[in-house]
C-alpha cells in the first residue's frame, strides 16, 4: 500500500491539477495559472496502488493504516501529511479523497479544520496548493513553505468533494451526489474515518470551511454533522462554519450593481447596464438556460473567459475580489 508516496507523485507529476485542463473547458481557475502555463501533460508510468483506509479500520487496524497513508516523498520534505481514500458508499465503490496535515503547533485543542473546495468540481487540492496549505509547488515542480499557512494552527484536512471531483471517484454513474443531502451524507462518512484514523483529534474543535460553490457544501456537511450528532458513536465536535466568497443563493446574490453602485464604484449609467444584465441572467437561470445565464456574467463581472469584463473596464478593478 503506497499511496502516500505514489499518489503525491501523481499529483506532482501532473502539474498540480488543472494545468492541462482541456480547452473546450471552461476553466475559472484559468486567471491563476500564469506561472504553470511552461509545464506540458505529465508522461505516462506506474503510480503504485491507491490506498484504501476503510477496510484497515474496519479491521481495526489503525496504526497501520497511519502508516500506509504517511506521505514520504523526495520531492516534499519537512512536512508531516497522510493521504488515501476513504470509501463513503460500499454500494457504488464510492470513494473520497484525502489529504491530511497535522499543525505545526499543537496543543491539546488545536482545531481541526476542513477544506472544499468550490467550483462545482474544483478539487480541494487548488485551496491546498494556491491558497492556505502548507506549501505551493515551484515552476520546477518543489514544494516551497507558504509563510501564512492554516496549518501553523490549525490540523488540516483536504477532501475532493464530491464524489467524482479530482481524484476522487466512484465505478457507478448512481454514485454520484444529486444534491446536497447526498453531498452531506459522503462528507460525513469520510470525516467519521478521519476521527477514526486519528482518534486522538475526536474531541479537538472542528470547523467546515469552503469557498465559492463550498457555501453550498459547507451548510451540507454542517447541517449533516449537527442531525447525526446526538445519537453517533463518534461524535464530530462541531465548532462552527467558514465560507469565503459563498456561491449559496445565486439569484439572491446577483444583485451586483446596486452595492457596486452605493459604494461609488460605478456611475448611473453602469447601473442600468448591471440591472438589465442581471434581469436577463436571472431570467435565464429560470428557463434552465446556465449556459446563457453563465455569458452574461461572465461577461458583465467575472471575466473567467477572457480575462475582462465590464465590470473591470469601467472600474478599473483587476479583479472582483478587491472590493
Amino acid at each position: 500500500m503506497t499511496c502516500g508516496r505514489s499518489l503525491v507523485a501523481a499529483v506532482l507529476l501532473t502539474s498540480v491539477i488543472f494545468v492541462t485542463v482541456d480547452a473546450s473547458f471552461i476553466n475559472p481557475y484559468a486567471r491563476f495559472w500564469k506561472r504553470h502555463r511552461g509545464l506540458s501533460r505529465a508522461s505516462s508510468g506506474d503510480n503504485g496502488e491507491p490506498l484504501f483506509v476503510t477496510p484497515l479500520l474496519e479491521a481495526g487496524k489503525v496504526k497501520e493504516a497511519q502508516d500506509a497513508a504517511r506521505v514520504n516523498h523526495s520531492r516534499i520534505v519537512g512536512f508531516e501529511s497522510y493521504t488515501g481514500f476513504f470509501t463513503v458508499d460500499k454500494r457504488y465503490n464510492s470513494n473520497l479523497f484525502f489529504w491530511y496535515f497535522p499543525a505545526k503547533n499543537v496543543t491539546a485543542d488545536t482545531p481541526v479544520l476542513l477544506w472544499l473546495q468550490g467550483g462545482p468540481g474544483a478539487s480541494s487540492l487548488f485551496g491546498l496548493f494556491e491558497e492556505n496549505g502548507p506549501f505551493f509547488i515551484s515552476k520546477n515542480l518543489k514544494a516551497v513553505p507558504r509563510e501564512f499557512s492554516w496549518h501553523h494552527n490549525h490540523h488540516l484536512i483536504y477532501i475532493d468533494n464530491p464524489v467524482g471531483t479530482g481524484f476522487s471517484f466512484t465505478d457507478s454513474e448512481d454514485g454520484y451526489a444529486r444534491n446536497e443531502t447526498q453531498v452531506g451524507e459522503n462528507l460525513y462518512q469520510a470525516l467519521v474515518q478521519f476521527f477514526q484514523l486519528f482518534p486522538q483529534l475526536q474531541k479537538n474543535p472542528f470547523y467546515a470551511s469552503g469557498e465559492s460553490y463550498g457555501g453550498k457544501y459547507v451548510p451540507a456537511i454542517g447541517y449533516t454533522i449537527h442531525k447525526k450528532n446526538p445519537t453517533a458513536k463518534i461524535r464530530i465536535n462541531l465548532q462552527g462554519l467558514a465560507i469565503g466568497n459563498g456561491y449559496s443563493d445565486p439569484l439572491n446574490q446577483i444583485d451586483y450593481g446596486d452595492y457596486l453602485f452605493q459604494l461609488g464604484l460605478i456611475d448611473s449609467n453602469a447601473k442600468d447596464r448591471f440591472d438589465r444584465d442581471e434581469a436577463d441572467a436571472v431570467n435565464c437561470v429560470k428557463n434552465n438556460d446556465y449556459d446563457c445565464a453563465f455569458k452574461i456574467m461572465d461577461d458583465l463581472m467575472d471575466g473567467d473567459t477572457d480575462g475582462t469584463s465590464f465590470f473591470k473596464n469601467i472600474s478599473g478593478f483587476d479583479t472582483y475580489y478587491n472590493y
